[in-house]
């Protein structure tokens, strides 16, 4: 009979340190690294960016690894930092979206979202470092301009890529906060599903079972986001050999 939290056991042996590790080889990571080295732009126009491409990162029409590839290809070959004023993100993406292969579905509305960041560029850019110092509060502030709650997927994983490309540009690596939520997509709630045998169940009970992993590993919500997408399918075999 499964526990609550055969996960736990799944995953003990993993510590802070490992989900670091495995977060610098993720090829989102090194796609944006590599943009990082590669840009014409400030570095506040990289992580506005970044931010930006975050929040229309759901509903792909590829996989997310080779979207944020395609998008750092992009931004390195065609985004132009020299203007002036916000509309050349907006400019940007209109034209990469129209073309892109891995990021196809409603257009229109992910074109609204980001025409909701425009406003937000100026604070953003002059507290680029203590957003990254304190990313509760960049979750808070993007919640208030996306009209969504700070747990959101889009909000929590809008953090996340920034914490990653933050690293670039400030060479030290920050924790993500233990109050920021892990973003609950169908790997999470596949795993929760075969951990509790519950087939019915609420996206609350999800959250909660993932805030008790956390606190059982000591490794905080969002490091461990990288843990388990990267062992997804090794996870899935040792549920398998298991039931």
């Amino acid at each position: 009979m499964w526990h609550k939290n055969i996960l736990f056991w799944l995953l003990k042996n993993y510590t802070l340190e490992d989900a670091l590790g495995v977060e610098k080889s993720d090829r989102q990571f090194l796609a944006y690294k590599k943009l990082y080295k590669n840009k014409n732009f400030s570095d506040e126009d990289y992580l506005f960016l970044i931010l930006q491409n975050a929040l229309i990162s759901y509903q792909l029409s590829g996989k997310g690894e080779d979207y944020h590839e395609e998008f750092a290809l992009e931004a390195e070959k065609n985004f132009s930092g020299f203007e002036d004023n916000t509309m050349k993100f907006y400019n940007f993406f209109e034209s990469f979206l129209k073309n892109c292969r891995n990021n196809r579905r409603f257009i229109n509305i992910k074109l609204k979202r980001i025409k909701k960041t425009l406003g937000f560029y100026d604070k953003f850019s002059q507290n680029i470092e203590f957003y990254y110092k304190n990313m509760s509060i960049l979750a808070e502030d993007l919640s208030k301009i996306m009209n969504q709650s700070k747990e959101s997927k889009t909000i929590v994983f809008a953090v996340k890529l920034f914490s990653y490309w933050a690293r670039n540009v400030f060479w030290y690596i920050e924790k993500f906060p233990e109050n920021l939520m892990i973003p609950i997509d169908s790997r999470l709630e596949n795993l929760f599903k075969l951990s509790t045998k519950k087939s019915k169940y609420t996206k609350q009970e999800i959250k909660e079972f993932y805030k008790e992993l956390s606190l059982k590993l000591n490794i905080p919500l969002l490091h461990l986001d990288a843990l388990l997408w990267v062992n997804y399918e090794n996870l899935l075999g040792k549920f398998q050999k298991t039931n």
